[in-house]
């Protein structure tokens, strides 16, 4: 039995170490079956998606805690510590929590029991369920980890689901073209229950709109059913206005960066207003407003002192709206960035995008069994200013060295980088 949080976590890092990713659902049926099924304990609502997952989650939840909700939360990538992931409003799981599912879990994933090749990611998500049934939520918001219909999230029959975007990512997982991708995350949708989509590209649009028909869930979309006015951008953040069906919301002050966050924060009130009609939740438009005036998500367009930024854009889609965000808030200044990747990301069409607009480029790596080197990274970069550091940290303080007082440096490439990166800027700024 577990007796520390150092014995749960290298237990849990030599399972992600033995075995990596497997997906299905057998294996987690079975786990829970034995566990009494613990998420059919709470009412939930289910988010997938390439980027912005996280970001969705998060406003709703803000807006949910407004209320006055008891809301859970389950996310990934960790950012500092793994107990990030699974959270109850505002506090994180206790190490003594975690530790007690864990050995409430390990019995069934012994040699021979039903979990005994479960992942690391099932593992972990299993721990939430458990947590959340113990705590009694009014509601948990579940974001997937990859793809939709095998990840082992897609066990909950949820109130909503809830799509972000689609863009070419893990394709010799979720297939080749987004059609394909759209198909695999539309897996989420379970028969007769409403779905959101912030999916705009007519070929994904249209693999889940055809999923959506094939289950009867009601779907309800992005620049259709669901409008919006183009920001404008104000000191602290920015202001939208909102359409869906017979209600109108005028000047919603959004603290998040970026276009794509107003997006987001659209379908998370979409979530809202979908909760009070279909399932007469009270929560208020004051209740909104105040969710998403407050609602961040840190390694997102996070903004530290020192004019550092960090953003973990690790695809195509992610570094074209960092692109964005950095011209439309800081149009005339040099940006310094800080970069590594993993070597199953399209790194090579992230740099080309890079190039266009940065100062500098200092190359580095971290110790991750999918991590590029920085000097494969250099030698992708066609940008003459770029310098490979294996380093990481001594990487950030070169760029910081390079700053004019106005200068932005954005260390970006991997959330896993930004896991690192963020307590050390914030401890040495």
């Amino acid at each position: 039995m577990f007796q520390s949080m150092e014995e749960v976590m290298d237990y849990l890092y030599s399972r992600e170490s033995k075995l990596g990713m497997d997906f299905g659902l057998a294996r987690m049926e079975n786990l829970l079956k034995e566990l009494r099924n613990p998420e059919k304990s709470f009412q939930s609502i289910h988010i997938a998606g390439s980027n912005g997952k996280g970001s969705t989650l998060n406003a709703l939840k803000e807006i949910l805690m407004a209320q006055g909700l008891k809301v859970g939360s389950f996310t990934s990538p960790h950012l500092e510590k793994v107990n990030e992931r699974m959270m109850i409003n505002e506090t994180m799981i206790s190490d003594e929590e975690m530790i007690e599912h864990m050995n409430t879990i390990y019995p069934f994933l012994e040699e021979g029991q039903v979990g005994y090749r479960a992942t690391f990611f099932e593992i972990i998500t299993v721990i939430s369920f458990l947590y959340f049934q113990k705590n009694e939520m009014d509601i948990a918001l579940i974001e997937t980890g990859l793809g939709g219909r095998l990840d082992c999230t897609n066990v909950i029959t949820p109130l909503l689901s809830i799509i972000t975007s689609i863009s070419l990512e893990h394709t010799n997982i979720l297939g080749n073209t987004l059609a394909e991708i759209a198909s695999e995350k539309a897996g989420i949708i379970k028969r007769g229950v409403p779905v959101i989509s912030g999916v705009t590209e007519e070929e994904p649009a249209t693999a889940i709109m055809e999923y959506a028909k094939v289950q009867g869930a009601n779907l309800y979309c992005l620049n259709k059913e669901i409008l919006l006015s183009e920001p404008s951008q104000v000191q602290d953040g920015q202001c939208f206005s909102f359409k869906m069906g017979n209600t109108t919301l005028e000047q919603i002050d959004l603290k998040m960066l970026g276009r794509h966050q107003v997006n987001n924060a659209a379908l998370a009130i979409a979530a809202v207003k979908l909760l009070v009609e279909e399932y007469q939740l009270e929560i208020s438009e004051k209740s909104i407003r105040a969710g998403l005036a407050k609602a961040h998500w840190a390694g997102r367009f996070e903004v530290l002192p020192g004019q550092i930024i960090l953003d973990g854009a690790h695809n195509p889609a992610g570094m074209k709206v960092l692109l964005e965000t950095l011209q439309t808030r800081y149009p005339d200044v040099n940006y310094h960035f800080v970069f590594t990747a993993l070597t199953d990301k399209d790194y090579r069409q992230v740099l080309r995008m890079v190039d266009e607009h940065a100062t500098s480029i200092t190359f580095t790596e971290i110790d991750f069994k999918r991590a590029a080197s920085a000097q494969e990274l250099l030698e992708t970069s066609k940008l003459e200013r770029k310098k490979a550091m294996i380093n990481w940290q001594e990487a950030i303080d070169y760029a910081r060295n390079l700053q004019n007082p106005n200068d932005l440096v954005i260390v970006t490439g991997s959330l896993y980088f930004l896991a690192l990166a963020r307590p050390y800027i914030r401890k040495t700024s």
